[in-house]
């Protein structure tokens, strides 16, 4: 596999992503490392890529219905078709990195997909167990138990096992980005972990037995504490990574803090992977000038990785 190449996903061609691509990369100026942008030329025609030999724009060949603000089944299909193509070239060890700019899970579904993103495709296409969808920033690192699930199914979608086997999965892939043990704070399911039972028996079922099988590993877990006092200036401080049970209740911390450099990656792939932590962005896209600061940050924590 090219250890120093990577695959960057053009994302919805009706929102921002093309346009953020663009921009990290004249903001970056890489030399080291080939850069392969996968989109179609009518789109690449509306930007201004860096003359620069390392990168090579691919053209898929997608018949381009441009609606730029809405989410269609055109763009979606598109979407699509950019990621299998970089799946491709990870499978041919063409790359061995794909960076992805935001697709919207409402156009990919009208075009008929049956994943709701990224990470669950990428989990399907690979094989892969226990994919964990993680965010970086220099100030907060988040990792999510589950993720785009209704809130109704987030305690039907867990268990202890399962959980045990997450805190493992995030112990090992972060002692080998920090190269030393971190320290992992572990959200409960309920208000006030369950008050012992008084609100709901979850956490004495899962979160609790979870984190003391993990401390009897060799993790450096603690909790679980209740989520709303977690994330205080001297925890963010002190914690390397907070394992979030539910979506929002990781990303609201995580986005306050480090939204415009934030970066979402995913753990246990086969190849690094990693995303801006914004959507598309239809109320700006292609009329005024998105922030691309997360996908400089995506794209360089790619490298890093």
């Amino acid at each position: 596999m090219k250890k120093n190449s990577i695959a960057i996903t053009i994302g919805d061609y009706n929102g921002i992503g093309p346009k953020c691509v663009e921009l990290a990369l004249k903001k970056l100026n890489l030399k080291k490392n080939k850069i392969f942008v996968i989109g179609d030329n009518e789109i690449f025609d509306k930007l201004k890529f860096p003359k620069n030999e390392n990168i090579e724009l691919i053209n898929i060949g997608n018949k381009i219905r441009f609606n730029p603000g809405k989410p269609t089944k055109s763009s979606g299909l598109a979407s699509l078709k950019y990621i299998n193509e970089a799946i491709k070239m990870i499978k041919n060890n063409d790359v061995s990195r794909i960076v992805t700019a935001p697709i919207s899970k409402e156009a990919i579904q009208k075009a008929g997909s049956k994943f709701k993103g990224h990470t669950d495709l990428f989990e399907d296409r690979f094989g892969c167990n226990n994919v964990i969808m993680a965010f970086w920033s220099k100030k907060i690192k988040v990792s999510l138990s589950t993720i785009h699930i209704p809130i109704k199914n987030v305690v039907k979608d867990l268990n202890n096992e399962k959980l045990f086997t997450q805190l493992e999965s995030i112990d090992y892939n972060f002692t080998k980005i920090l190269r030393r043990k971190p320290r992992i704070a572990l959200c409960a399911i309920n208000p006030h972990v369950s008050e012992n039972g008084a609100i709901g028996d979850e956490d004495l079922k899962i979160t609790v037995p979870a984190a003391n099988r993990a401390r009897k590993k060799g993790i450096k877990l603690h909790g679980p504490f209740s989520a709303d006092t977690l994330f205080s200036k001297n925890n963010i401080r002190y914690f390397d990574v907070f394992h979030a049970i539910y979506h929002d209740q990781g990303l609201i911390p995580f986005k306050m803090i480090s939204f415009e450099k934030g970066v979402n990656f995913t753990l246990n792939l086969p190849f690094i992977r990693t995303s801006p932590d914004h959507g598309t962005a239809y109320d700006i896209a292609w009329h005024k000038k998105p922030n691309f600061f997360s996908m400089v940050e995506a794209i360089k924590l790619a490298i890093k990785l």
